[in-house]
């Protein structure tokens, strides 16, 4: 039944604390949960059994959702004699996809212990020193999922290790129904860790005392080497999957053993008594003792109101607004851009740069600086960092080639050609001051999993919220083999448990020719996470943002605004490709200066007389280059305008409805897009753009098809495809034109005979004052 997992964890706390360690992290099983919490980390009775009745676990006014009772957490101060100091207990919130919550207790725990040692000016600090991260697991979840092959892998690997963890596996030599033998090809459950040299400790779960040496030996390592090490316990459950299930069903002569024989706290308590330890009559009255307790919380259970779980140490200066906040200028001093833009590209002395980087990235980024010419995505990146670090916040940059960049368009760390020593050059600019603290760029160059990886830096996220933690995939596509934590934790986190998380995502997005699997983030998915309501009759927060920006200045912006909010949301953005070169997506650098924040909507920059308008153009991201184009060289161009949508969710509602209406004889409104039907965001952006256009107007789609694919591979066919959808956005602009024109006739002969407004020349004003709910309230969102 594994009761005597309780001995092995506090046995592994106690044994830590010695050791100098103040904070434990635990991620907890299914399996043995509600006894943990209750017996050893101290989860108030009441509140657990007020759960178990259907309640919920957060106060009755509060407006998280809650989880399954089998995935509660609340963190714990745990006291032990001869320990001075308590030790902290921060039980994860996962999910409940198995093993899902390993890579996240590993960023987390190894982000504490960085922060406490800097708390402490800790100098001779290494990683591990005052957090152990401790994992139990199911046997064959440990053995079948997939990330923690994954999660194991990268243990090691100097970015991601947090000084080793204490795996325990809660072996009950069953998957469910399914035998052990069908659950592996190996011999023993824990057999996966051996791929990383993780020693193992196989312990018979029977054995209390025995639990505790393990859990002894496994510490002792653990602070020698600072790797992982695994507790393999040997036990069984002694009823189902859960308490109404009846394993006898599928497991009949394992069931009968385990139906024929005591617990295991059964038979220590016989054992105690037969060596005189302790007293029958003993173990009777703290038996009875127990019993007592749990009735009278089962009593207090219908009128007590939980208490909110403590936050993360930081987490106490940042709120969890409940409306659409104001967008904060984020400009800069553009002397100091300037400066850091310089900083940026300067190697070390001694660091030897390959002559191309020379060439194609450092000169030609200090010559944009010294000319004052528009700038480009990856300098703009760098701007964003360089500010932030100067400013005392971190930024931690993590995915597969981050360093260099999937397009080889960042170069954030140098490579020395003689030496191969890495050179981040932002981590040596000068502070103004000994008192200024300068933040630190993590450059983190990933091993090839997204899994784990967005796990852990979700991990990081959820400690520290004034890091600047970002990941970014090498094609926005790849995303989808970490969809778990997309799921279970980045979009719906604060809404179950309250925890907030400001984690940045960079998906490279666009259909440039790259084939099926390397041309989208799937847009659509993440827009169908997002809560923000189609109608927009609501004020409350959204979980996430969805942005698809167009400049470097809005990029700039959007790194900047993450973490100077006061607030965190994750932030998903289709992170360009084609963009990063292109001539006309660049940014003065007075785009970035003070006063300046992000812009939810871009109206058209070319557009001279509104009123001649006739067909506004909706789109969304890297097409709008494409389509600026053509109207240009259109012409009848003048009577189109390309509105952007650069914020997807939150939708912008009022502020595109004050670009909108301005547009006041536009009679045809269409979206844009160069993804499938099916993808994309048009099926989440017509209804709410519908809601806000004139009465009678409608929104036409111009796009590809429905399509099961992303997109096609075959290079011709997505140029047919491309040159189709964009010559259709501009089909039938004569006959628009034309109506303007008679329009315009009507209504000059009108004013000249002293007649009213013909019915033609009420439908063209489009009365926008019917969406008075967008045009009442400026933009503050």
């Amino acid at each position: 039944m594994g009761e005597s997992i309780v001995v092995l964890l506090d046995q592994l706390i106690f044994e830590a604390a010695q050791y100098g360690v103040t904070d434990i992290v635990a991620g907890l099983s299914h399996r043995g949960r509600l006894g943990i919490l209750s017996s050893l980390f101290e989860y108030p009775q009441d509140e657990l059994l007020r759960k178990l009745r259907g309640g919920s676990e957060f106060p009755d006014e509060s407006p998280h959702t809650g989880d399954m009772v089998v995935d509660l957490a609340k963190s714990a101060t745990l006291n032990y004699p001869g320990i001075d100091s308590p030790i902290n207990v921060d039980v994860l919130c996962n999910a409940c996809h198995l093993e899902s919550g390993m890579p996240i207790g590993m960023g987390k725990s190894r982000t504490k212990d960085m922060n406490i040692a800097q708390a402490k000016n800790n100098q001779n600090h290494t990683i591990g020193d005052h957090v152990l991260p401790v994992s139990v697991h199911g046997d064959s979840s440990f053995a079948g999922q997939g990330i923690v092959a994954e999660s194991l892998g990268m243990s090691g690997l100097t970015h991601f290790t947090n000084g080793g963890t204490v795996h325990v596996i809660i072996n009950n030599q069953v998957g469910y129904t399914t035998p052990a033998s069908h659950t592996r090809t190996t011999r023993y459950a824990s057999d996966i860790a051996k791929f990383a040299d993780i020693p193992i400790i196989h312990v018979n779960g029977d054995h209390p005392e025995e639990l505790a040496c393990a859990a002894r030996t496994a510490v002792a390592y653990r602070q020698k080497f600072r790797k992982d090490v695994v507790i393999d316990v040997w036990t069984f459950r002694k009823r189902g999957h859960n308490e109404l299930d009846e394993p006898s069903f599928t497991q009949p002569a394992m069931y009968k053993r385990i139906n024929s024989r005591k617990s295991i706290p059964a038979m220590y308590e016989d054992k105690l008594i037969e060596s005189g330890e302790l007293t029958r009559e003993k173990a009777d009255k703290v038996r009875k003792q127990w019993l007592e307790s749990l009735n009278i919380a089962f009593a207090d259970s219908f009128n007590c109101n939980p208490v909110d779980p403590m936050r993360p140490s930081g987490w106490s200066k940042l709120g969890a607004p409940h409306e659409y906040p104001t967008e904060e200028a984020t400009g800069v001093d553009t002397t100091m851009l300037n400066n850091i833009g310089v900083k940026s590209v300067t190697p070390g002395k001694s660091v030897t740069v390959h002559p191309r980087i020379e060439r194609f990235h450092i000169k030609p980024r200090l010559k944009k600086l010294q000319e004052g010419a528009e700038l480009d995505w990856a300098t703009a990146e760098a701007l964003a960092f360089g500010s932030l670090l100067v400013e005392g916040y971190n930024v931690r940059l993590s995915g597969q080639d981050v360093g260099r960049g999937t397009f080889s368009q960042r170069h954030a760390m140098l490579v020395c050609q003689e030496t191969e020593k890495v050179y981040v050059p932002l981590n040596h600019m000068d502070a103004d001051s000994k008192e200024q603290r300068m933040g630190k760029l993590e450059v983190v160059n990933s091993n090839l999993c997204e899994g784990a990886v967005v796990g852990f830096e979700y991990g990081v996220s959820v400690e520290d919220p004034f890091t600047l933690a970002i990941w970014e995939a090498q094609f926005g596509d790849f995303y989808n083999n970490s969809q778990t934590m997309f799921d279970g934790y980045i979009a719906s986190g604060e809404t179950k448990w309250g925890q907030q998380n400001g984690l940045v995502l960079l998906l490279p997005h666009g259909f440039d020719g790259g084939g099926p699997d390397h041309s989208s983030c799937r847009l659509e998915r993440h827009l169908l996470l997002s809560n923000d309501p189609v109608d927009g009759h609501t004020n409350s927060m959204p979980n996430i943002y969805v942005t698809y920006p167009t400049t470097p200045a809005q990029f700039f912006h959007l790194l900047r605004r993450q973490v100077k909010r006061n607030f965190r949301k994750p932030l998903i953005v289709a992170a360009p490709k084609t963009m990063l070169r292109l001539a006309s997506a660049t940014s003065a650098l007075s785009e970035m200066s003070p006063g300046t924040c992000f812009k939810p909507v871009l109206d058209d920059p070319t557009t001279r007389d509104p009123h001649s308008v006739k067909r506004v153009m909706v789109v969304s991201g890297k097409l709008y280059y494409d389509l600026a184009k053509l109207k240009n060289e259109n012409p009848l161009g003048e009577h189109v305008a390309i509105v952007r949508v650069e914020e997807l969710t939150p939708f912008p509602r009022r502020e595109l409805f004050h670009v909108l209406s301005q547009y006041d004889n536009a009679t045809d409104f269409v979206w844009v897009q160069e993804e499938p039907r099916n993808a994309g965001a048009y099926a989440f952006a017509a209804p709410r753009i519908k809601s806000m256009l004139p009465q009678h107007a409608t929104l036409r789609y111009v796009g590809r098809s429905e399509h099961a694919a992303t997109c096609s591979g075959i290079e011709t066919q997505q140029a047919a495809e491309h040159m189709q959808l964009t010559t259709e956005a501009f089909d039938g602009l004569r006959g628009l034109v034309a109506d303007l024109v008679i329009d315009g006739i009507a209504t000059q002969h009108e004013k000249q005979h002293d007649k009213p407004a013909s019915v033609i020349s009420a439908g063209v004003s489009h009365r926008w004052a019917s969406r008075a709910v967008y045009a009442a309230h400026s933009s503050d969102h």
